[in-house]
Formats: C-alpha cells, sequence, structure tokens
C-alpha cells in the first residue's frame, strides 16, 4: 500500500514537472492589473517596445481605461506595451517600464510611436525572407542584432545539449552588401533577434536604424496646428471681400437713384 502511494506521488510530481517546464519556459509576463484580470479575455498580446510621443510632451498614465489619472510621463521615454484592449472607439495599451520605479498603467495607443523591430522588419521584406533547410554556420558565438543592420545588442553563444546553431537557421535574408543574415525565433528565452551569418562577431553592422515615427496624438497635434491660420485667413479674406463687394453695390444703387 506504502509502495503504491510512492508511486502515485511520483507519477504526480512527473506531471506537475511536464506542465511546469514548457510554461516557464515560453511563459508571459502578465500585470497584477485589475481591470487586466476581468477583461482578459478581450485583451491581445503585444510584448513590444514603444517611445512615448503624446501630443503636449507628456503621456497620462491610467489606472483603467476610462479611469482615473495615475502618473504623467514625459515624451522620449521607451517603454513596453504588453497588452492591448480596445473599446468606445480607442485602443488602450498595459504600458510597463523595466526600471527601477517601474511605472505601470494603462495608455491610448495613439500617444505612443512603434520602435522598429523585428516582426515591423519582417512585415516589411516579407517578400526578401528566403525560407530554407538550416543553414550550415560553423561559428558558436554571435552579436544579435534586433533586426539586419539595425541595433546591435548582447552576444549570443551557442548551447549544443539546446540546439546548435547549424540547426537554426531556417530564414535568412540577404543585405544590399550581400551579407546574410539568419533569424533566430526563440534561443534560451532570446526572441525576435538576427545574427549576421557571414560576420557574426561584428558589432559595427548597424548601419540602418529606423527612426521613431510620430504618433498619431502628434500628427494630429501637426495638422491642427498648420491647418488652423490658413483657414481662418481663408475666412477673413472671404469675409473682407463679401463687404466690400456689397458697400459697392450699394453706392452704385444710391448714385443711379439720386436725381
Amino acid at each position: 500500500m506504502m509502495k503504491r502511494k510512492i508511486l502515485t506521488l511520483f507519477l504526480a510530481a512527473l506531471a506537475v514537472l511536464a506542465l511546469t517546464l514548457p510554461a516557464s519556459a515560453d511563459s508571459i509576463w502578465e500585470p497584477d492589473d485589475s481591470f487586466y484580470r476581468s477583461h482578459m479575455g478581450a485583451c491581445t498580446y503585444v510584448g513590444r517596445d514603444y517611445v512615448l510621443a503624446g501630443y503636449d510632451g507628456k503621456v497620462t498614465v491610467f489606472t483603467a481605461p476610462g479611469g482615473m489619472n495615475k502618473l504623467t510621463l514625459d515624451n522620449g521615454l521607451r517603454v513596453g506595451i504588453q497588452f492591448t484592449w480596445e473599446g468606445k472607439g480607442t485602443t488602450w495599451g498595459y504600458l510597463v517600464r523595466w526600471d527601477d520605479d517601474r511605472p505601470e498603467g494603462w495608455v491610448p495607443m495613439d500617444d505612443v510611436s512603434l520602435v522598429y523591430d523585428s516582426k515591423q522588419f519582417m512585415e516589411d521584406h516579407a517578400g526578401e525572407i528566403e525560407e530554407t533547410q538550416p543553414v550550415p554556420v560553423d561559428f558558436h558565438e554571435a552579436v544579435l542584432y534586433n533586426y539586419p543592420n539595425g541595433p546591435a545588442g548582447s552576444t549570443l553563444e551557442e548551447e549544443p545539449e539546446y540546439q546548435r546553431f547549424d540547426e537554426m537557421f531556417t530564414q535568412v535574408y540577404t543585405d544590399g552588401s550581400g551579407l546574410r543574415w539568419g533569424y533566430v525565433g526563440y534561443y534560451m528565452g532570446i526572441r525576435d533577434y538576427w545574427i549576421c551569418l557571414d560576420d557574426p562577431m561584428n558589432q559595427g553592422l548597424d548601419t540602418e536604424i529606423m527612426p521613431v515615427a510620430p504618433s498619431a496624438a502628434q500628427l494630429r497635434g501637426s495638422e491642427t496646428v498648420t491647418a488652423g491660420p490658413p483657414a481662418l485667413l481663408i475666412a477673413a479674406v472671404l469675409v473682407v471681400g463679401v463687404a466690400a463687394v456689397t458697400v459697392f453695390l450699394l453706392l452704385k444703387r444710391k448714385k443711379r437713384v439720386q436725381p
């Protein structure tokens, strides 16, 4: 009887371990946020970096979509948007900044601008990325890039027991200089990076860093500023013109009726 209990506990432990290991390897950070918990099914995972770009130079972070003001952050800060939720015609993003203060909360997505990344690169160059058999390589260490010729990051070392590099690169992009780039979809917690297969340890290939585009709020603001004065000027000119024509016609009619 005791042996059967021990065996049952052992099998249960193995089952829990089997479920826990994959989850920890590919887990997604979720906020401890009441609105997120109650609307989890309607939220979309994003997990991308953005730059704050509100129209008035600041971005207000809210406790919930349409909720109370929580704090205000200056434009230019780089933040993560983990999830989005859409309601009443507005898309809201859950903001988190991985620093000591670690501000979190909800912001309108119109107030942030996407930092160009691997996902955007793959959308922009979908027809130029070759799907292939694993490309054989002879290096075991390489510099990671956010996207081909983009910002360089840390160095990735091969872990043969996990996956060998010459088994990994099945998506390849060739840049304008003829250098081949291999896509790193996932490797021991590393996601969405690129490695130059022909010059893997070169940290100076960052020749095409994409600027951050203006946010929707900034674009609306610039449209308001540039469109306002001309419209007022045109209206004023029309009013003056109509008044002048009216005065002219009245004087002309007065002259006609005089004896």
